[in-house]
């Protein structure tokens, strides 16, 4: 975990163990199971000043600079680094990338190498793709989350997904049992393109965890 970038576990990360980040990730597959995935994350300026980034073991590698993501996929022939800008405004150092995947197992390997949290199917043209986001063994005391409310406020996080053909969105909670829509947060599920969106703050309404799962 420590030496591998595993996007579910960043995923994760942003969600449960950093309050000021936010996250949001655009998956695009063709018919023969290759895509694009474009992400956008924000990373407090007062995080990187304090060194929150610098030799914490407990926490995954948070890529930060061209060279980061160049190096995680240099042995991975399925992923290329297509674009990368990086920028800072008032609060936040802002990164963009671009990366595409030769199939539907490259994906896999882009998202969790591990092949713990993610789950990606594909023939035909048809498919699924299963993200679990959160488990169902999220632990906070209310001060913890009185604190880590206050310092997510503002920011986001959100996933889209869409392919030739339509898709089709379920949500589910930690364990991949499907549950109502969260009120916290804006969906598209069924269409060209799916997507889920929630404000960071709402991640402790989600007290049984949260996942989603993508079919088309």
């Amino acid at each position: 975990m420590k030496k591998k970038l595993c996007l579910a576990a960043l995923i994760s990360f942003l969600l449960i163990f950093n309050s000021c980040l936010g996250l949001s990730l655009d998956i695009t597959m063709n018919k023969d199971g290759s895509g694009r995935m474009v992400m956008e994350y924000r990373i407090s300026q007062m995080l990187e000043n304090m060194g929150a980034f610098d030799g914490n073991e407990s926490m995954p590698t948070i890529p930060l600079s061209r060279e980061d993501w160049t190096k995680a996929f240099e042995r991975n022939s399925g992923v290329k680094l297509v674009s990368y800008s990086s920028k800072k405004d008032k609060q936040d150092t802002i990164i963009n990338i671009a990366l595409d995947f030769k199939d539907e197992a490259a994906l896999l390997s882009l998202l969790d190498p591990f092949g713990e949290k993610v789950s990606v199917k594909q023939k035909d043209g048809s498919g699924t793709l299963e993200i679990i986001l959160l488990d169902d063994s999220l632990s906070f005391n209310e001060d913890e989350i009185s604190l880590t409310r206050m310092l997510m406020d503002g920011y986001n996080f959100s996933v889209s997904f869409q392919t030739p053909g339509n898709s089709v969105l379920a949500i589910s909670d930690g364990k991949g049992r499907t549950i109502p829509n969260p009120p916290a947060a804006v969906v598209v599920l069924t269409g060209k393109k799916v997507s889920f969106s929630t404000e960071m703050t709402a991640i402790f309404d989600f007290k049984n965890g949260l996942g989603l799962k993508f079919t088309w």
